[in-house]
């Protein structure tokens, strides 16, 4: 009786991790897939009879959830307390900027729900592709039918979806690769088409920071071919990988035929020619201004101003250096000039979070160039940014965060069970394609992404856990 319940949850979850990966790709939706398995595991804690040894975690993994709690608990403090001046008015906005942070620690139970049951890695798969072919669908018909430069898909931004694309286009790399070396060459077509439309979805977003990540793919997956199988030419030179790439080219080739095509090349040359001619900022779209602001903010406010406070720590930073600075002109956001005497009372106004009195402020430099801006929300650089808001030591809990799975994955790769070997070589993928896309942009800033990024990691290192103790217990794999 127990196996058949036990048999009917491990269903029951492989079923909810599918919704999860169609809604999250397809329509940016999958909280309610993760709320389900939130359910699933308290319903499982309650009735379960099989004790403590069902949570019993290994080193690895008790020192990843430490990290995971630490970082919690450490964007939890500095919503609780922050530098004088730039305290959350109410509680309403203090609760709005932990709800990102909350999500760590509210997706962690679905971590332990999926170190108990084994997943079906072709659901996974299939689950990745359906959403490919729901966004990229809607990415279609807003490029060609109502005239979007940059296709958002099924997300609610156009960056965001061409990340996604890149890394459901990575993820089902692998997971092809497998199918066709176990003889499953109808599933492994499927992903191949998949993959093939992601990367097409990538292409319609016009998303470049995120192209960055196949560069990565390429040198990765040599690494990996030759870890795991030592020099054996059928692995690297097999035919879904040189299908894979020669129609690549094609997809590429037809883009260029189409008037998106236009967008991409003139984007792109105009960064290449912003950049030769020593224009940075406008070549990374103000990046390089947000980086030394959010660099400054982390130098006045060590220990951080708090979670989605950028905007008012870069005000007060801006405020103090126009003060010192006579040279230094500073403008709201309807570009009004603002008087020594307006600034000196900013900085005696008792709170200076980022809707009051201004919505953003901006300073220039005495030639006219900008030296400080707060028109974004977020400093465009995920550890920048979270250097701003959290301090030096949220910059080393994320680091951590990247770093130490990244560590479990590499020591995986090789391991005698293939499944451990492909969720590694997704688990590095993934968090490799996360810390490019953090360069140039916040991505944690997004609610979509970073669920998607949660759920992905807790599920690579949860089934490595699972898999990993089936071969202590000398389990068979199918």
């Amino acid at each position: 009786m127990r196996n058949q319940s036990n048999q009917y949850l491990t269903h029951w979850t492989n079923f909810w991790v599918f919704v999860f990966c169609v809604t999250i790709l397809g329509i940016g939706r999958g909280g309610e897939a993760a709320i389900v398995l939130l359910l699933t595991m308290a319903y499982v804690f309650f009735t379960s009879t099989d004790g403590r040894s069902k949570y019993k975690l290994s080193r690895d993994e008790i020192i990843f959830v430490a990290l995971v709690i630490l970082y919690w608990l450490l964007n939890l403090l500095n919503t609780l307390f922050q530098p004088e001046g730039l305290e959350f008015v109410n509680t309403r906005m203090a609760l709005s900027a932990m709800d990102n942070p909350m999500r760590w620690l509210l997706m962690l139970p679905i971590f332990f729900l999926l170190r108990r049951h084994r997943l079906d890695w072709r659901v996974i798969a299939i689950g990745l592709s359906i959403g490919v072919f729901i966004t990229v669908s809607i990415a279609v018909y807003q490029v060609y039918f109502l005239g979007h430069y940059r296709a958002p898909g099924g997300m609610n931004h156009a960056i965001s979806f061409g990340q996604f694309m890149v890394v459901a286009d990575l993820l089902l790399w692998v997971p092809m690769m497998y199918a066709w070396n176990t003889n499953k060459k109808l599933l492994s077509t499927i992903l191949l088409i998949a993959s093939l439309a992601a990367f097409y979805g990538s292409l319609l977003s016009v998303t470049r920071g995120a192209w960055l990540a196949y560069v990565f793919l390429l040198l990765s997956f040599v690494i990996y071919t030759l870890k795991r199988s030592m020099f054996n030419k059928y692995y690297l030179f097999s035919k879904p990988v040189l299908l894979r790439i020669s129609l690549a080219f094609v997809v590429f080739f037809l883009v260029a035929l189409t008037e998106q095509y236009q967008t991409i090349k003139s984007r792109t040359a105009d960064t290449f020619v912003q950049a030769s001619v020593g224009s940075y900022d406008s070549a990374t779209g103000d990046r390089l201004v947000l980086y030394k602001l959010a660099l400054e903010v982390g130098r006045q406010f060590p220990f951080g101003v708090g979670p989605n406070h950028f905007r008012a720590g870069g005000k007060a930073v801006i405020i103090m250096d126009a003060i010192s600075h006579s040279d230094v002109t500073v403008k709201d956001q309807n570009s009004n000039i603002l008087t020594k005497e307006d600034i000196i009372t900013l900085q005696e106004q008792p709170s200076l979070n980022w809707q009051y009195p201004f919505l953003y402020l901006e300073s220039f430099n005495e030639d006219g160039s900008l030296r400080y801006t707060t028109r974004y929300r977020h400093a465009h650089n995920e550890w920048l940014n979270v250097l701003a808001e959290n301090g030096i030591a949220g910059v080393i809990l994320l680091t951590l965060l990247f770093a130490f799975p990244m560590k479990i994955f590499w020591q995986n790769l090789s391991h005698k069970n293939d499944l451990v070997g492909m969720y590694s070589y997704c688990g590095i993928l993934f968090i490799i394609s996360f810390a490019i896309f953090g360069q140039t942009q916040s991505i944690f800033s997004s609610h979509d992404v970073l669920i998607f990024f949660i759920f992905f990691l807790f599920l690579f290192l949860a089934q490595i856990s699972k898999l990993s103790n089936i071969d202590d217990n000398h389990n068979s794999s199918y």
